[in-house]
């Protein structure tokens, strides 16, 4: 039987906290969280110190994303000893609209005018349209998140800009490691023999 549950996990050295979802026919399939601060958390203290609870149950996979959105508020996003980083619910655009509605209306306001203002009060177009265009890859490179295993089981969860910058620091090879066949399988030769890229969410 599969049950849809809210967790906490609790950082047992700083008291920190990581609310999250899921649903699974075993309770204690060690499920961590797919955030990106509680698996940073995570690999920083070692999984052995952080313990997590039940702390809600939903009837269903859409009824857990409604009890997400409750849970998971401002008070918790803007909370100084929480990992979670974003609203719950299926979209973050809600969470905004529900308890911050300045930064909404500011966020579309960006969204929809400011581009096609600015492109109509520049002369040179080409360079705008390729600005524009950088930083639009560059958000979106930011929301695709890896996790990186090591041949020394070493494990490193970045977004899209993070990974190249890790690879340089590394001295790894960026183009080998993020090649699409590459991903989900363990490399099996080459200097990067050992290696496992997994793809843990997209934009």
């Amino acid at each position: 039987m599969v049950r849809h549950i809210i967790y906490k996990i609790i950082n047992n050295i700083n008291q920190k906290y990581y609310i999250g979802r899921h649903s699974t026919d075993n309770i204690d399939d060690n499920y961590m969280g797919s955030g990106i601060g509680i698996k940073n958390a995570i690999n920083k203290y070692g999984i052995e110190n952080f313990s997590k609870e039940v702390i809600a149950e939903a009837n269903s996979s859409e009824e857990l994303w409604e009890l997400e959105k409750q849970i998971v508020n401002e008070q918790v996003v803007k909370d100084e000893n929480s990992y979670n980083m974003a609203y719950g619910g299926k979209h973050y655009l809600y969470g905004l609209k529900q308890y911050d509605k300045e930064r909404f209306v500011e966020h579309q306001r960006k969204a929809g005018l400011k581009g096609g203002k600015a492109a109509l009060n520049r002369k040179d177009i080409k360079k705008w349209h390729s600005s524009g265009g950088l930083k639009s890859s560059t958000l979106r490179s930011q929301k695709y998140i890896y996790r990186i295993t090591t041949a020394e089981k070493e494990i490193f969860v970045v977004n899209g800009i993070e990974f190249k910058k890790l690879c340089k620091e590394k001295k790894w090879n960026y183009n080998t490691l993020h090649w699409k066949k590459s991903i989900g399988s363990v490399i099996k030769k080459g200097i990067h023999k050992g290696f496992l890229v997994e793809q843990l969410s997209l934009p």
